[in-house]
């Protein structure tokens, strides 16, 4: 595969992503194979230890899947933010691994010896930092051929009536209202919808457009952005009795037209 450090060395250091994966790799087999020599059959029977081996290899598996999609997909630099996010979580996560496996090893002073030989210089790796989850943050909330490449083989429903599709919608009307909403913020600061009872979140629009802050067409927009966004948001929705007042008129209605139906017979 080559190097695929991109000019990422503010991530990765001089090293790559692929070292770094390699190294973990390396460490867990070199410790599959003390622990098999140590304890023998006990580490089958010892099932959080063989578990945290276990734990490194799947983010291993999951780190060699992100570095043999960015390379398949032509090593994309503008979906290098997830490379390295993707690479950099892995690597965090099976550190802790290593860290809860090593803790809690049988022989504590192999135990030692170990974490000496598997971090020489102590951890190298903590959780991808902030600016790191910004940057791929960007990439999934705005369209984009990365995003593209990201959801490619995802079926996404055309209309609002299936979740994905109502949030997928949501966002691209969020996107188109954006202008907009600047313009409504400038009238805020300027106070044209002082006590005004309509200026809160579910009405400004409406109260936008009596005040001539937009027009038709960008009161509509307005309109559709809060439409969807309020289907996606009603997540686990009940009535506030829960439907049991409902329920029970049903009943009632039920026992009603089986009597009349009764009588009638």
């Amino acid at each position: 595969m080559g190097s695929i450090q991109d000019g990422s060395d503010d991530v990765w250091g001089k090293a790559d992503p692929i070292d770094h994966a390699g190294d973990v790799g390396i460490g867990d087999a070199f410790l599959a194979d003390v622990s098999m020599l140590v304890l023998g059959g006990d580490l089958k029977r010892r099932e959080k230890l063989s578990a945290r081996l276990g734990d490194i290899l799947s983010q291993m598996y999951l780190a060699s899947a992100i570095l043999k999609r960015y390379q398949d997909e032509g090593r994309q630099q503008a979906d290098a933010p997830l490379l390295h996010w993707g690479v950099w979580n892995a690597m965090a996560q099976a550190q802790e691994a290593f860290d809860g496996l090593l803790a809690n090893y049988p022989s504590k002073g192999v135990g030692r010896f170990l974490y000496r030989i598997i971090f020489p210089f102590g951890h190298p790796y903590v959780v991808p930092s902030d600016e790191m989850g910004r940057q791929v943050a960007k990439l999934l909330i705005a369209p984009s051929a990365t995003r593209d490449r990201l959801t490619e083989g995802c079926y996404i429903p055309p209309t609002a009536d299936e979740p994905v599709g109502a949030l997928e919608l949501a966002l691209i009307a969020t996107i188109a209202a954006e202008p907009i909403d600047v313009k409504v913020r400038e009238a805020e600061k300027r106070e044209l919808f002082a006590d005004n009872p309509l200026a809160n979140v579910r009405d400004m629009a409406h109260a936008a457009w009596q005040q001539g802050v937009v027009n038709a067409e960008e009161y509509a927009l307005l309109q559709k952005r809060d439409e969807l966004r309020d289907k996606v948001v009603h997540v686990d929705d009940f009535p506030f009795d829960y439907d049991v007042n409902t329920a029970a008129q049903r009943h009632v209605s039920a026992t009603h037209t089986a009597a009349r139906e009764a009588a009638g017979n």
